[in-house]
């Protein structure tokens, strides 16, 4: 590894000379490019989708193909790597699933694939809405239902190596300038803001020269402290634009070494637009230290954190008591620690979001406002034991009822009351033991085509979606009058109404169940595409007991495999919360019953520090509201890519993700080997030369910051050599 970064390096110069001596088409011209990226056509069509024929195997990327009648409208793909395109007994497959046609009834679509057997089937819409599900004529090989078996052949995949963990591969590298720990006063701050950074354990007669600079290295700010012994504060000053920052401090002292440290600072006007998420599930009366929770979480970049579950019930969302249990559990809730969460949060400028389960009601709280959703029949619907039912097979089958699901039209009585709660949840009257900064609206995992029913209300029959996608647009609305930084979201299991929700919330979130996909590649495609309409934030949630066998927390080479399959995708992961404070341990999620959480494995804090930070850092380039998906496909060996434009720091950006030999989150795994001297061929539009290229990755110390990286261009591709690549990493070519 060492040997191929010196060769890296001594390379740098000559393959930049040779480029520059080299170059036939305009450097920096970066118009050229950008209209070339908003003007890109589609991806080439391989010559193998044109024609008919049994899937086409690459590796792990799989080329389905059909050749259909005139009269089918659609031709959708689904099986088990896809929880079968999201069917309702057959019918309303996802749209997302769609194959592609290119003519002459010939349709084809490619999917990343694990090796092992696999079953799936060609799903056919016809013009009159019918849908026909059938098996892939050039397959012989059927399960019991018909549907077509493939199968990968494992001996063909490299065998899975043992890795180190990820503390150890840490340990096992060369520090770089990283023996000075820092921290920052907020997790965010808005462009006009000051900040600052804490600096402990200084020596006496110490000084430190603070500067500050843009990922790409433009001075930003540079100033000199006096520092005195032990903790000390450097004050931030405004950095006037949206961004991540790299801020530089180096200690000098008469009494001993020279130290230095770097953070990275984040700076955004709307926080939704670089959202690392966190959770509170426990309330327990405590003497705990609320300011290093706070700061345990700010150390990892956590800039919100959702409150599950702190209400005295389902319907009831701003508690005046300091102490009660929550129906219909019975657990002992104490209101001061919530407060005092919240309040060590703001401190930090992390986001206080309650979670509510806007359209359910605890049992007290439906006797007093009985206006439930029901079944088309008329008959109420209840939530138990993770299952949607009616009243009536809930009494059938000896279920005990949660909750019950309400009627959140706006010609409801339940929607005025709701929308009442969500106030006082968000104002700070002085009855009110919390106040929240916004809204995580849970759902229930409800099929696609659900249907709205409710007694007397004008929206019956009408898409559930759609009624929910009013409602939380009303909540939105209340919300940013109440507090105009709040933020909504809404959580789509599956991506249950996500694209109903772009308008009326300000980032996506997603609870994504093993059934929907074990693909790591669909991770990066959920977050991909859901992101494109807005260039909005996408945040998953998924439970390592949905693993195979079942885990109580992240393995480490698992982890990092679905951090680094979001953030291709340009998103971010719900992971950590419950900072125990007098333990040093962080907590993460388990499965969907909270507060089941479990203390985080060794070495995944320093991994989900440097993921986060490099998530951070790179704010404006991989992710923000002026970051575009584009249509410009890189190739890289064994990898997965996606590439956006920044056109406000004239970059094109490559998201790299390598899962190496097993493409499943499901499947414990440890980290994949190395990948060296990595050729990514990415075609650039118009042929214009970058003016350098960086890369980064948070599995690297060597490339925890922005390095410049061999390049050349050839026929108007940039062939970039990225020297080390295990999961996760960002090319950036500067214009």
């Amino acid at each position: 590894m060492k040997t191929t970064l010196l060769r890296a390096a001594l390379c740098l110069g000559f393959f930049q000379i040779s480029c520059s001596a080299e170059r036939k088409s305009p450097s920096g011209n970066w118009d050229t490019v950008w209209e070339g990226v908003q003007n890109a056509a589609p991806a080439p069509i391989p010559p193998e989708a044109l024609e008919d024929g049994p899937p086409v195997v690459d590796g792990r990327e799989v080329l389905f193909r059909y050749r259909s009648a005139p009269d089918v409208a659609t031709v959708y793909l689904a099986g088990d790597f896809n929880a079968w395109a999201l069917n309702n007994n057959g019918k309303f497959p996802a749209a997302w699933f769609a194959m592609t046609r290119t003519g002459d009834g010939q349709w084809h679509r490619a999917e990343e694939l694990h090796p092992g057997v696999h079953k799936y089937a060609f799903v056919l819409e016809k013009q009159d809405g019918s849908f026909d599900w059938i098996s892939d004529p050039h397959v012989a090989e059927k399960d019991s239902e018909n549907h077509s078996v493939l199968r990968l052949d494992t001996a063909s995949a490299p065998p899975a190596q043992p890795a180190p963990a990820f503390d150890s591969f840490l340990s096992g590298l060369p520090a770089t300038a990283a023996d000075l720990r820092l921290g920052v006063g907020k997790v965010w701050a808005r462009p006009a803001e000051s900040n600052s950074i804490r600096l402990e354990n200084a020596p006496a007669n110490a000084t430190a020269e603070l500067t500050i600079r843009s990922p790409l290295g433009k001075m930003v700010h540079q100033s000199t402290h006096p520092l005195t012994e032990g903790a000390n504060i450097l004050p931030v000053p405004p950095l006037g634009s949206e961004g991540g920052f790299v801020a530089d401090v180096d200690l000098k002292s008469p009494d001993g070494p020279a130290r230095k440290g770097s953070v990275v600072l984040t700076s955004v006007e709307n926080v939704a637009d670089d959202l690392r998420y966190g959770f509170y599930a426990s309330y327990r009366a405590t003497d705990g230290d609320y300011a290093a929770k706070a700061a345990r979480l700010a150390d990892l970049h956590v800039n919100a954190v959702e409150f599950y579950d702190y209400f005295p019930a389902h319907g009831i969302y701003a508690p005046t008591e300091e102490s009660y249990t929550f129906e219909p559990f019975g657990i002992p809730i104490d209101g001061l620690d919530i407060q005092r969460k919240i309040e060590a949060g703001h401190e930090r400028n992390i986001l206080a979001i309650a979670y509510v389960a806007a359209y359910a009601a605890s049992e007290s709280v439906y006797r007093r406002h009985p206006h439930p959703m029901t079944d088309a029949s008329g008959v109420p619907k209840i939530f138990s034991q993770g299952e949607v039912l009616s009243e009536t097979e809930a009494d059938r089958r000896g279920k005990p009822k949660w909750f019950w699901l309400m009627n959140v039209a706006d010609d409801s009585p339940w929607h005025t009351y709701i929308l009442g709660e969500f106030v006082r949840a968000l104002d700070d009257a002085p009855g009110d033991i919390v106040s929240f900064d916004g809204f995580e609206i849970d759902t229930y995992g409800d099929n696609p085509d659900a249907r709205f029913y409710a007694s007397g209300s004008r929206r019956n029959g009408e898409r559930l979606s759609d009624v929910l996608r009013d409602f939380v647009g009303d909540v939105q609305q209340a919300t940013r009058k109440t507090k105009p930084h709040g933020l909504v979201s809404f959580n789509s299991i599956n991506e249950f109404g996500a694209a109903a929700m772009v308008d009326v919330t300000d980032f996506l979130f997603m609870e994504i169940w093993r059934f929907y996909t074990t693909q790591l590649s669909e991770l990066v495609d959920i977050c991909h595409r859901n992101r494109a309409a807005r260039n909005q934030r996408v945040v998953l949630k998924l439970y390592p007991a949905d693993m195979e066998p079942k885990h109580g927390a992240w393995p480490p080479g698992t982890l990092a495999k679905i951090l680094g399959a979001t953030m291709t995708g340009g998103g971010s992961l719900m992971v950590v919360g419950e900072p125990d404070e007098k333990n040093g341990v962080l907590h993460g999620l388990n499965s969907m019953f909270y507060p089941d959480h479990q203390p985080l494995v060794s070495g995944n804090e320093e991994l989900l520090r440097a993921y986060y930070r490099h998530d951070a850092m790179w704010l404006g380039f991989t992710h923000g509201k002026n970051v575009h998906n584009t249509r410009l496909e890189a190739k890289a060996p064994g990898c997965i890519t996606r590439t956006y434009a920044a056109p406000e720091h004239r970059a094109l950006v490559v998201q790299l993700f390598h899962a190496g030999p097993d493409g499943r989150w499901t499947v414990p795994s440890p980290m994949p080997e190395m990948l060296q001297d990595l050729k990514v061929a990415l075609p650039v539009p118009g042929g214009v030369t970058p003016a350098n290229v960086y890369y980064s990755s948070p599995d690297h110390p060597q490339f925890a910051m922005a390095a410049p990286v061999p390049f050349e261009m050839q026929g108007g591709t940039c062939i970039i050599t990225v020297p080390g690549l295990r999961v996760h990493g960002t090319l950036v070519l500067a214009y």
